[in-house]
């Protein structure tokens, strides 16, 4: 536990320090945790963390989360992502993007998962209170199952995002994501997540999020669905 709690302590220090660094920088970092002990000894981890470099109409992203579950001292979840993405803005409202990223979850089937993504982005609002905006695109993925071997897969990319603040300590943030496999055609993803975040401050806030993970035809071991429901503490910076 205690090697859990370094390795997320050092990884929201090394966000938020990079985001004081520079005017462009900003980010974020988010962490929470349940102990619980009695006739049921339970412990879950979990952290995120953002931070993005503006210059001009390039846009940078590097992000990243982690999470693990033990119950009695038996391991019972644990993933990670990380990645990086470019965006270019082309009009205030139009834009393109590359990106890669690396994700894990060996209890749902698979031990690494590697995609590569580009594609288009247009905004439908963009106001100091309220943004919608969509991504289409294509994404290349590489799978290493926990029974072995390796999968290629070819998939397209639907994305849209709603953000709305609806006064100066409450927003909410709902995002869905659809990937249809070109290469098989069973093999579809979806993911979405709907989140409340609480202002504590000018700094901190409390955020609740509901996480759903489903894939169509899952790794042996795997499942269809997974849900992630968190309650963490955010600093932005």
């Amino acid at each position: 536990m205690k090697k859990l709690l370094y390795v997320l302590g050092a990884w929201t220090f090394l966000f938020s320090t990079s985001a004081f660094s520079a005017e462009p920088l900003s980010g974020e970092a988010e962490a929470g945790g349940v102990i619980v002990s009695g006739n049921n000894n339970s412990e879950s981890y979990n952290a995120k963390a953002k931070t993005v470099f503006t210059q001009d109409k390039n846009v940078y992203t590097a992000s990243g989360r982690y999470l693990k579950t033990d119950s009695n001292g038996v391991e019972s979840a644990r993933n990670w992502e990380a990645g990086v993405r470019y965006e270019r803005e082309l009009t205030d409202y139009f834009g393109v993007f590359v990106g890669q990223k690396a994700e894990s979850d060996i209890y749902n089937g698979y031990i690494q998962r590697d995609s590569t993504d580009a594609g288009l982005k247009y905004s439908l609002i963009k106001s100091d209170d309220m943004n919608w905006f969509l991504e289409a695109g294509y994404r290349y993925q590489k799978t290493l199952p926990t029974v072995g071997g390796t999968t290629h897969d070819n998939l397209g990319r639907l994305f849209s995002e709603f953000n709305k603040s609806m006064d100066k300590t409450l927003s909410f943030r709902y995002w869905a994501e659809y990937l249809p496999n070109f290469t098989n055609t069973d093999a579809y993803l979806v993911n979405t997540e709907a989140s409340l975040n609480v202002m504590l401050n000018s700094v901190f806030s409390l955020k609740l999020a509901y996480l759903l993970q489903y894939q169509n035809l899952p790794a042996a071991g795997g499942k269809y669905s997974t849900t992630t429901s968190t309650m963490n503490l955010v600093a932005k910076f």
